[in-house]
């Protein structure tokens, strides 16, 4: 695969960005929040695969399809300035092939980093860890064959989000994958739904390379400027940018039409939208 210099430029500046100090990567769901996030001014930005399904009438978790997704996120890339990296969830398939693939593909539609997630979203359960770090692998390799060694695989672990057990267990079992994902090659590791400021702290020092941690407007998730001085290189948004366009437009909608209130516009209530219209 020829990588064009433009996107060697942007991979190189992208991974750069993971070496030191600490940055805020935004998620895009469309075209236009893309390109309003180029125009604030950040380095780079992410899209956010819940947001791209919504924005697209179909429920998170795969029910997308990596040619979808990738076209979505390709016609980002192509199109503005900043580094752009794609949620590939977990990666359209369980085995390493099909993450190898779907890096291939989000590369060449000019991708410069992406998400693997390491639970299946058939089964809602992790995959087997031996398993988990061939697929990081996997999709590290095929960045490497295809010329663009600054592609930054950030691999997701899960335990948190599935709640595997007590936290302290999920804790555990979050380091043990993070430092496996980022000794197979992944740019960085995400560890998203660790509460409270002090699980995020003790996460960064037990994770021995750059982490992704996500800024949440949930109850009890820490403010996005606490969590900077904890040694976290990354910090990114996930649907949430999305949620509050959405409960804007939703508030505004409920004036109009003289209801009381707006219902709150959370990843459950979209997913239950989702299924009402399918």
């Amino acid at each position: 695969m020829t990588i064009a210099r433009d996107q060697a430029e942007k991979a190189e500046r992208f991974s750069a960005l993971h070496r030191e100090g600490c940055f805020i990567l935004p998620n895009a769901w469309d075209f236009a929040s893309a390109a309003l996030i180029a125009e604030a001014g950040f380095a780079a930005l992410a899209t956010t695969s819940s947001g791209v399904a919504f924005a697209n009438g179909l429920p998170d978790g795969e029910h997308i399809g990596r040619d979808r997704m990738i076209a979505i996120g390709g016609e980002i890339a192509r199109r503005i300035p900043v580094p752009v990296t794609i949620d590939l969830e977990a990666g359209y398939g369980p085995e390493p092939e099909d993450v190898a693939t779907s890096v291939r593909a989000a590369i060449a539609a000019g991708a410069v980093g992406c998400n693997i997630e390491d639970h299946d979203s058939r089964t809602g359960t992790l995959f087997d860890f031996d398993k988990a770090v061939a697929r990081v692998k996997a999709g590290v390799e095929a960045a490497r064959q295809a010329g663009l060694a600054n592609f930054v695989l950030n691999a997701r672990t899960d335990p948190f989000l599935l709640g595997i057990g007590d936290p302290e267990t999920c804790f555990a079992e979050s380091v043990r994958r993070a430092n496996a994902f980022l000794e197979v090659g992944a740019g960085s590791a995400f560890v998203p739904s660790a509460a409270g400021l002090e699980m995020n702290r003790r996460l960064a020092e037990a994770v021995h390379g750059p982490l992704n941690v996500m800024a949440s407007a949930a109850a009890g998730a820490p403010p996005l400027e606490t969590l900077k001085p904890l040694g976290v290189r990354r910090i990114s948004l996930g649907g949430g940018l999305m949620q509050l366009a959405y409960a804007a437009a939703a508030r505004t909608l409920a004036d109009l039409a003289g209801s009381a209130s707006a219902e709150p516009v959370t990843h459950g209530s979209l997913m239950a939208l989702m299924k009402k219209y399918a």
